[in-house]
């Protein structure tokens, strides 16, 4: 981390770590950057701290930064920023998380977690864990977690593109563990299918020499929609990780750090007990050539809204459990 980079919740499992989440949110919230940007939208935090901050950022950016309205990423709105707003975005996306966190604190964790997404992501994060294990990261299991979410959009034809076998996310996941680690041979499979493809799931896991590798798409808390992230963090730490996984590496796309970062202090953190700190994916591995995606200042945007949600959520969870 940067001089200029603000901290982003973590959990390590230690004493102190409530209140240095609770620090970290408060900085973050009520930070110089985000201020800045937000006065670019016409708005103003002066004044607001705390939970009257996190309201009314929420509330904000629902309103102005809002450009999926529900839809997957890659069928967002475009939208047409002024060339201040662009530059003003882009030079502020390191100090809130949204870039250059791709180094972790340790040298070893029990678990690194890969959060599923669009089909680059599915090519890119195992070749960034890769990375990791190359540059003498230790780890006894390595896990991508997602869902059966069909492909839309430009993903068909990037899945074709880029060697990917299939038509969904957890496709995309196992073929990105191939090319990463492969070839890996017949897995062993555990599931369970139903006629409710939000509520499946299925493990498929291989024995390596560095590391058991997995690839999970878990079932959602709510029938009628797919799992979400906060969804597929319990699935995993409640029912697919064993008694010996403690701390976790969660690695994800840089601009979802705080976003995914804040879910997951909550969820493995708070309510699970383990420890967890966030990185993002390097530059080097996230580079697919003509292939790769590029991340916009309205991308950027969109993901402060989830990270403000995120960080309200897990600010409320961590004042309501110590009273």
């Amino acid at each position: 981390m940067t001089d200029d980079q603000l901290e982003l919740p973590s959990w390590r499992c230690a004493p102190g770590d409530r209140a240095r989440a609770l620090a970290a949110i408060d900085s973050w919230a009520g930070s110089a950057a985000l201020a800045e940007l937000v006065a670019a939208f016409g708005g103003s935090t002066a004044a607001l701290r705390g939970a009257r901050l996190l309201d009314y950022l929420e509330t904000f950016a629902a309103e102005h930064w809002d450009f999926r309205a529900g839809r997957e990423r890659n069928l967002a709105e475009e939208v047409a920023l002024t060339p201040e707003q662009d530059a003003l975005i882009l030079a502020r996306a390191s100090a809130l998380g949204l870039a250059g966190r791709e180094n972790p604190s340790l040298s070893r964790y029990d678990t690194v977690l890969m959060t599923g997404g669009m089909v680059r992501a599915g090519i890119v994060k195992p070749r960034f864990v890769a990375e990791l294990l190359d540059g003498g990261l230790e780890v006894g299991h390595v896990v991508f977690l997602g869902g059966f979410r069909a492909f839309a959009g430009d993903e068909h034809a990037l899945a074709t593109a880029l060697g990917v076998r299939g038509s969904d996310e957890f496709a995309a996941m196992v073929g990105g563990m191939e090319l990463a680690f492969g070839p890996l041979g017949e897995p062993e499979v555990e599931e369970r299918m139903t006629d409710n493809p939000h509520l499946s799931w299925r493990e498929l896991s291989w024995s390596t020499p560095r590391a058991r590798l997995s690839v999970i798409a878990a079932p959602s808390a709510d029938p009628s929609r797919r799992a979400n992230s906060a969804d597929t963090y319990r699935f995993w730490a409640r029912e697919r990780r064993s008694a010996s996984e403690h701390s976790v590496l969660l690695v994800t796309t840089p601009v979802y750090v705080p976003y995914q970062g804040a879910a997951a202090v909550e969820v493995l953190g708070l309510e699970n007990g383990l420890a967890v700190e966030t990185v993002g994916v390097s530059a080097s591995a996230s580079d697919l050539g003509e292939f790769s995606q590029p991340f916009l200042p309205q991308h950027h945007l969109q993901e402060l809204r989830a990270a403000v949600g995120a960080m309200r959520s897990l600010r409320g969870r961590l004042l309501a459990e110590h009273g």
